[in-house]
């Protein structure tokens, strides 16, 4: 279970979280920097193979940008750094649950991030970062302070929403239970688990609505690698556990045993 307080905190970043590429410099607080790091090893069982580790400078020689230039995220203070443990079979689940919230209680924090999985230098991360032997980096972000300051949340929310435009509609990734007959809060939580951030925003997940629950599945026919599904899957989960929780919704995750199905969220009585 994520903690109550978290789950909240959290639910409300959801809706002013976007992607940052561009940052000032400025030094990340060292009391911001602690709680980051409270969160490194893991704040629930679903983060079980994966940990992230935090580069407190040499984030722009990793995040390389394609092709050198295009994309190139300018300025960063701090790097997260995402690994996953092969050897674990949900680890891509489990990265994307731990690094999403990570990322959203930066956002609480009002700091700016960027899921980047793959325009960065895996060279310059293992250089930095020590692996075990069936250790692989996942995926990056940059931590800090957006390039243009924004002076509260209702400017951030406005930041969110332009990103959040180019989100699929919610009806065309659901099946299951027609939306009439949702138990109470599920369209809240559904909502939720749509706004999550994904590889190229492909959003490739689907969520089966059952009376008792809510799986996820990776859509089938994507171009992205199933590896990368997993790992979105494993976002839009953090999401929508978070949003279940501050919807007074309590379930636990069961993994499921046929792909392309990732896990369910059954509803505890």
């Amino acid at each position: 279970m994520i903690r109550e307080d978290l789950a909240y905190r959290w639910y409300q970043a959801i809706f002013s979280r976007y992607s940052v590429r561009a940052y000032d410099g400025r030094a990340v607080p060292w009391d911001m920097q602690d709680e980051i790091a409270q969160l490194m090893d893991g704040f629930s069982p679903m983060c079980n193979g994966a940990r992230a580790v935090l580069l407190e400078d040499g984030a722009e020689e990793i995040l390389c940008g394609f092709l050198g230039t295009f994309g190139k995220i300018r300025g960063a203070d701090m790097l997260l750094v995402l690994i996953g443990e092969a050897s674990y079979p949900n680890h891509e689940v489990a990265v994307g649950f731990l690094g999403e919230g990570i990322i959203l209680h930066a956002t609480s924090l009002g700091l700016g991030t960027c899921w980047v999985s793959g325009t960065y230098s895996r060279r310059a991360v293992e250089a930095r970062v020590k692996l075990g032997d069936s250790e692989k980096v996942m995926a990056v972000s940059p931590i800090g302070f957006a390039k243009r300051p924004r002076k509260g949340l209702g400017e951030r929310a406005v930041e969110a929403s332009k990103e959040l435009h180019w989100r699929k509609p919610l009806r065309s990734m659901i099946r299951g239970l027609p939306a009439k007959d949702f138990p109470v809060g599920y369209l809240e939580v559904l909502e939720a688990a749509r706004l999550a951030p994904s590889a190229v925003n492909r959003q490739p997940w689907r969520f089966t609505v059952e009376p008792d629950g809510i799986a996820v599945s990776a859509a089938r026919f994507e171009l992205l690698p199933m590896a990368a599904r997993r790992l979105d899957c494993g976002i839009a989960m953090l999401h929508l556990q978070v949003a279940a929780c501050a919807n007074g919704i309590r379930g636990e995750w069961k993994f499921l045993a046929n792909p392309p199905e990732v896990a369910k969220y059954v509803v505890l009585p």
